[in-house]
């Protein structure tokens, strides 16, 4: 074999599906119940490999960006020169003040990019509010590995074990050691509920946390936010169960909805009768004018000069358009949007699972004009194209093995707002990666440190 150690292994790993190995594959996800809504959340039979000097590489990288967003961060906070570029309403600007835990808010997130075939990594969206995958790709890692090829490509090559789940009980740990004043090195195993709505399509997701948590000697368990009482001391659910810790799932704009700063979840954490991570701020980072103010002079000037760097190669060019910051009134924004039509990406700026999402490659001229004459009405913003690579995946239709091509991006995973580790990978047919717009598949991501007999390879 050829090529890079990712290549070798991924040509090993094809080569080796047998009808034992796409059974034990269906058996694990049967086995572990694995799946968004009512679809199997993994569709393909191989993981996506990374080399460990690209896997290096691209976690540097997200180090940096995640640093970037701590001026952006300051920026946008009260006070903040850019407070009012998100335009954020009393009733929400009321909730965030509920949550004074004194800490990164994004203490659980992830950073989404693609990485092109000469391994460069740009990135494209903060997901800090509520990143979903990490419990699905530590199980699909475990299922992958537990079969026939798994075991024969582990004799051959060494993967980088990266446990997620413990990474994010640690987070958890920490936030409620945080609360208690007491030095993070203390043991402790406070009661964990993760939270979000019995109806999300990631609720198996969810379980799976609170298993392991439980695992791992925190009793945990899954509850959703209107089954949340708050009697002045402590934070419970519907049947009594008090909690020390909230893992928050459910997103911001769900909870100003349902009560705001006077939900039960509110008041607790007001008054410190309960950590929550991550904190109500990632409401302010998960919204893509962060982007925009990468590029801001002002943003810029409070970066160092790696961090600068590192922003100038690996964020693409973003701009704010429509709404009372945008410059679609600007003759010359206005000029390029329209004349790089083919280059550029229209999207809201407080939205997510690419809910209005408009690729201009893949729209005419007229089409791609109306689509910004519509966005003046509310914020959005104009980014340009990342090249989104693609290949051959296996996968399983009819009884046979096949070959279907996707398109594939990298996520690394940002830990208590400034640490990097992990990846987490989507799959789909088309440009627009989201597992929520249906068609794609989650993928294990297997970072390759070397081969341990190169003979063999």
């Amino acid at each position: 074999m050829s090529g890079s150690p990712a290549d070798r292994v991924a040509a090993f790993w094809r080569a080796s599906l047998t009808r034992e190995t796409v059974e034990a594959m269906a058996d694990g996800m049967r086995r572990t119940r694995l799946v968004f809504g009512d679809r199997p959340i993994c569709r393909v039979l191989a993981p996506l490999f990374l080399d460990a000097v690209v896997a290096d590489r691209i976690t540097s990288d997200a180090r940096d960006v995640a640093a970037a967003f701590r001026s952006v961060r300051r920026a946008v906070e009260p006070g903040g020169a850019f407070q009012s570029i998100l335009g954020i309403p009393p009733d929400e600007e009321a909730l965030l003040a509920c949550d004074r835990q004194g800490m990164e808010p994004d203490q659980i997130a992830r950073i989404d990019g693609f990485v092109d075939d000469a391994g460069a990594w740009k990135t494209i969206e903060y997901n800090a509010e509520s990143p979903g995958g990490i419990a699905f790709g530590d199980t699909l890692t475990s299922i992958f590995l537990d079969t026939p090829v798994g075991e024969a490509a582990s004799a051959r090559w060494n993967f980088r074990r990266f446990d997620g789940l413990l990474r994010t009980l640690n987070i958890l740990k920490s936030a409620h050691l945080r609360r208690l004043g007491l030095a993070p090195s203390v043991a402790c195993a406070p009661t964990i509920a993760v939270v979000d709505w019995a109806t999300a399509p990631t609720r198996r997701e969810f379980e799976i946390c609170a298993e392991r948590f439980t695992a791992e000697g925190c009793p945990s368990f899954v509850t959703q936010p209107s089954d949340l009482v708050f009697d002045g001391e402590s934070l419970k659910d519907s049947t009594g169960r008090r909690i020390d810790v909230v893992y928050k799932r459910v997103l911001v704009k769900d909870l100003v909805r349902h009560g705001g700063a006077a939900h039960p979840l509110a008041r607790a954490l007001a008054t410190g009768k309960v950590a929550v991570a991550s904190g109500f701020g990632v409401h302010r980072l998960y919204r893509k004018e962060g982007y925009a103010l990468l590029h801001h002079p002002d943003v810029v000037a409070t970066l160092s000069a790696d961090v600068r760097r590192t922003v100038e190669r690996c964020v693409p060019w973003s701009a704010l358009w429509g709404g009372p910051h945008g410059g679609a009134n600007a003759p010359a924004l206005r000029a390029r949007a329209l004349r790089d039509r083919e280059r550029l990406v229209l999207k809201p700026t407080d939205d997510y699972g690419g809910h209005g999402v408009v690729l201009g490659w893949l729209v005419t001229p007229s089409e791609w004009e109306a689509a910004l004459d519509r966005a003046r009405s509310g914020p959005h913003l104009l980014q340009t194209r990342v090249a989104i690579p693609s290949a051959e995946w296996p996968m399983l239709e009819d009884g046979m093995t096949v070959e279907r091509r996707f398109h594939a991006d990298v996520n690394p995973y940002i830990w208590g707002g400034v640490d990097a580790e992990g990846f987490g990978a989507r799959l789909a047919p088309g440009e627009l990666l989201n597992v929520t717009a249906g068609g794609g598949s989650a993928v294990p991501v297997f970072v390759v440190e070397d081969a341990t007999d190169p003979a063999r390879v």
